[in-house]
Formats: C-alpha cells, structure tokens, sequence
C-alpha cells in the first residue's frame, strides 16, 4: 500500500492573500512546514497540490525550492485536484494536508498512519479534527483512494467539492471512520494561520525554538508557560459554506 502527503496549497487566500509565501523564520510559511515535513517517516512521498492559475506558479517555485513534486489541478474541485494527484503519483492512501498549518508535528502524522496501516480494511477515513482534541493547525486526514473516489461520485454542491470532508462529516455511520484523539483538550489554540492575528502568533511562537524540530508537545508546553503569546483568541474559524 503506498501511501503519500498531499497538501493543498494556493496564494488565493481570501483573508490573508499570498500568505503562504509570507516569510517565516528564515523561509516562508509554505517553506517552513515542508521543512517539518522532513522528520516524517514519509518525507519522500510529499506532493504541494495547488492550482493552475498563473499567481500559484510563486507556490511551485516553494515547494520545488525544498525539493516537493508539484501537482496542479483544479481552484475550486478540490475532490478532483486530489483524486487527479493520488492516480498520477499511484497512492492507494491519501494523508491530507493544508498549507495554511506550518506547525504540523510529524510525529502525529507517522502515528496516525500506522494506526491506518495496522486497520488496514477496517478503517477507510481517519482523522484527528471532526471531534477536535488537538490544538486547530494539527489537523490531519487520512483516507483511501476508494473512499476519494465515492466522495466523488456522490458529492455535488460546491461546498463539498471545495472541502472534500463535509460529507464524511455528516455522514460518518456510512463510511469506516475512526478519530484520532489527543490526551488532553486543546482545542482552544489556534496554530494556524488565516488572518494576521494568527500570522503574528505563530511568528512569536517559532521564535522561542532554535530549530525547526519541535514536537506539538513542545509547542504547547511553550505555550502555556508564555500564555501572553496567544493574540488570536478571537479569530472566527470560517465554517465549510462561508
């Protein structure tokens, strides 16, 4: 079974356009979460999904800087860009990635693909931010090519096709489904970034590291001895149809 990270990636951000390709650290936002990516143990199977519009030719410049494939596909069908991508790079599972979270611990991701792996037939959609445990900007989603392929046949309002999940979301008693949960609740962080507050959060919080290998459990650590670091407490999460 081949499994691979696909992340989606574009500068046509509508709250934070370009963002990125903002700096951070000594990279860019994109940069430096592909710089993350590096400590999984799937590092040789990362593809930057993005658009083919002429503005994302900035967002393949990024990812082949750090040595990522690049697929490009559709703005809007997100279900197509992907199921396109997973058939031309021949994955039979799908760990699903968006640009947007520069922090993601790959040590979550390596646990939660072996989770799948061992269950393998028994489970078909694996994620760790439906019933959200874990701070928002850890999500992951894991998925086979069979159920990508369902959720195209059977998701037809845009919505669904621009986010890929909704349907799963509310329909979980239809699919093999299983949550990945953390220890404790931390779903009130955000380790994102949509906006500027959340820009400036996370620069701050990368500041208190001198490398880029820290672990979620770090992160959070930090945190809550510097509580003062968080300024986007009051970012609203856009939901699936805004």
């Amino acid at each position: 079974m081949k499994v691979g990270i696909l992340i989606q990636a574009r500068m046509g951000s509508t709250r934070l356009p370009g963002k990125i390709a903002l700096p951070f650290g000594d990279t860019t936002i994109l940069g430096f979460m592909l710089e993350r990516l590096k400590f999984s143990k799937l590092q040789e199977n990362v593809v930057v999904l993005t658009t083919e519009e002429n503005i994302d030719d900035k967002t393949e410049e990024i990812a082949k800087k750090n040595g990522v494939s690049v697929f490009r596909g559709s703005t809007s069908d997100l279900i197509q860009r992907y199921l396109k991508a997973a058939k031309q790079y021949n994955l039979d599972i799908i760990v699903r990635l968006t640009g947007d979270c520069p922090l993601i611990d790959s040590k979550i991701i390596d646990s939660m693909v072996n989770f799948f792996l061992y269950n393998e037939g028994r489970v078909e959609f694996f994620t760790n931010c439906f019933q959200r445990t874990f701070a928002r900007g850890m999500d992951v989603e894991i998925f086979t090519l069979s159920l990508l392929e369902k959720l195209d046949l059977i998701c037809h309002l845009p919505y669904e096709r621009e986010h890929i999940v909704p349907y799963v979301e509310e329909n979980t008693g239809e699919f093999k489904f299983f949550e990945y949960p953390n220890e404790r609740d931390d779903s009130k962080y955000r380790l994102t970034i949509d906006t500027i507050e959340d820009y400036e959060t996370l620069k701050s919080c990368i500041s208190y590291f001198s490398s880029k290998e820290f672990s979620y459990n770090d992160l959070i650590q930090m945190i809550e001895q510097n509580p003062s670091i968080i300024r986007n407490q009051t970012v609203h999460h856009k939901a699936y149809t805004e």
